[in-house]
């Protein structure tokens, strides 16, 4: 790895470890100071360890990695979405990158199935870097991030500080990711790319740390290079703080990274920009897809939408386990009445391996279709699905646009999707292998609950649902609830002019292991 410096400092007691400092980049500022979350991390109402967001029977708190000022690579507001029946209240807590004036706080009122918009440049005014802790007193309330990456062409021969939105030559890519319901002191990153000079690829990890003491690191790098390690890796309290992988490990086709605290829990999301300043003919796109990262490992996960057709479906699993070696089943979900064999994979000890699945002959023609990913020995494993959208091109990014998700760990019998204006589907899979699943689908619209369906799915069958069934006007986004008679799973599939976004839906019920 590049441009590292390592300075050992003695920590006493539980520290444990050395502080490791980058030299050579500003993503990374170990400046900390008091700020105003100070719940230590075992007083907070913590849910099961699942990574899905979970959140708690009565109100909750949201952790938000974040993303940057209005001229960094992910400038961010948070989309707080009320799907209770009452008004709600949310107190988000901004967190900033390095030293400088403290953020401030807002509160926040939301109407009965309505939404509201914070931007947190406006409460961290002088941060390059930035993430919140979100209070809500309902458990029907959600926190999302949103996502505007600006890209700047060669015409504009100024300092980036210099430059307003409305300038020529500014473009734009844009992405949504849920928040955490959960800090942890482990986390899986199953899949990243560092091809900066090739590809445009650029990889950064934000973590940030909400509690009034330091966390200490260590972080594993597994790429197609080799296995690097940073250790002791210093998390000042009530800071965020980027981690550019593409400097520490450059020019990866693929990376994934495991993240342990030998102290404190943090929360962690991926920043993922392709196709920045590259010259090959495949990379014409520009694209933003900020991941939140795995904070439970699991021997069963579900990817509920990919498809042959229009996209390239690249699915990567990860085998944390330094010791144990991982047999994993890649079962096919499909639409039809084809018995497809399983994609058979074998993981060493903290490997990974990844499956272009538009490759496979097996799923040519399968359309919609669905995974499982098992691990047959219950080796706990990370899952990760990487969708490019192809735009009427052989050419893998011409064009196209990317989203990323992270598997789907836990079942519910209620789930809660919100979704935004364009075209989006909800899909909704029964994973019983025996039982047929009852399903009602409702829409939130103010304080009204609307039922817009109801039907059944068979065992392990999937039903995607078209967003334009589900809104009662074009171009609106609405709040969609999904209430099932046995534990079932549910995503988001949103689709914009120029983006593609994959995600969860948000447990709302009563959460259930698969």
């Amino acid at each position: 790895m590049k441009q590292l410096r390592i300075l050992v400092c003695a920590f006493v007691g539980a520290l444990l470890g050395a502080a490791l400092l980058f030299d050579g980049t500003e993503l990374l500022d170990f400046t900390g100071v008091s700020g105003s979350f100070d719940r230590e991390p075992e007083t907070l109402a913590v849910p099961r360890a699942y990574s899905v967001p979970v959140p708690s029977a009565t109100k909750g708190t949201w952790f938000c990695p974040g993303g940057s000022d209005v001229f960094g690579r992910a400038d961010i507001t948070l989309e707080i979405t009320n799907a209770s029946p009452q008004p709600a209240t949310a107190i988000v807590s901004a967190i900033r990158n390095g030293s400088g004036l403290e953020p401030r706080e807002s509160m926040v009122t939301i109407d009965a199935g309505d939404r509201t918009l914070v931007r947190l440049a406006d409460l961290v005014t002088d941060s390059a870097w930035m993430g919140a802790v979100v209070e809500v007193d309902s458990p029907d309330v959600i926190v999302e991030q949103t996502y505007i990456e600006k890209i700047y062409s060669e015409q504009t021969d100024v300092e980036q500080t210099d430059i307003e939105e409305t300038d020529i030559g500014a473009e734009k890519a844009s992405d949504r990711g849920l928040c955490h319901t959960r800090t942890s002191d482990h986390w899986v990153i199953a899949s990243g790319a560092t091809r900066l000079a090739a590809q445009g690829e650029e990889m950064i990890l934000l973590v940030m740390n909400p509690f009034p003491h330091d966390a200490v690191l260590d972080v594993r790098f597994d790429s197609d290079a080799g296995v690097d390690t940073l250790k002791g890796v210093v998390i000042p309290a009530r800071r965020v703080v980027a981690i550019d992988v593409t400097e520490l490990v450059p020019a990866a086709s693929r990376v994934s990274v495991v993240i342990d605290a030998l102290v404190g829990q943090v929360a962690v999301a991926r920043l993922q920009s392709q196709g920045l300043g590259a010259t090959t003919e495949q990379t014409q796109a520009v694209n933003l897809s900020v991941t939140p990262a795995t904070s439970a490992i699991a021997p069963v996960w579900y990817l509920l939408d990919l498809n042959s057709d229009n996209r390239e479906d690249l699915v990567t699993v990860v085998n944390p386990s330094l010791t144990e070696t991982a047999e994993v089943d890649l079962e096919i979900i499909s639409d039809d009445t084809l018995n497809r064999d399983p994609v058979e994979l074998t993981i060493g000890p903290g490997a990974a391996s990844q499956v272009r699945l538009s490759d496979l002959e097996r799923l040519s023609g399968v359309g919609s279709y669905g995974i499982t990913a098992r691990s047959l020995s219950g080796v706990p494993i990370a899952v990760m699905h990487k969708s490019t959208t192809l735009a009427g091109t052989d050419l893998p990014l011409a064009g196209g646009s990317v989203a990323a998700t992270s598997g789907l760990d836990v079942t519910s019998q209620r789930w809660l999707a919100p979704l935004a204006s364009g075209s989006h589907n909800v899909v909704v899979f029964n994973p019983s292998q025996s039982s047929i699943a009852l399903v009602e689908v409702a829409v939130i619209a103010g304080p009204d609950r609307r039922v817009v369906g109801n039907f059944e799915i068979a065992p392990l069958g999937r039903v995607s649902l078209p967003g334009s069934e589900l809104s009662e006007s074009e171009g609106e986004g609405p709040i969609v609830e999904v209430v099932a008679s046995l534990p079932v799973v549910v995503s988001r599939d949103l689709s914009g002019v120029s983006q593609h976004q994959l995600l969860p839906a948000v447990v709302a019920g009563d959460a259930v292991a698969p």
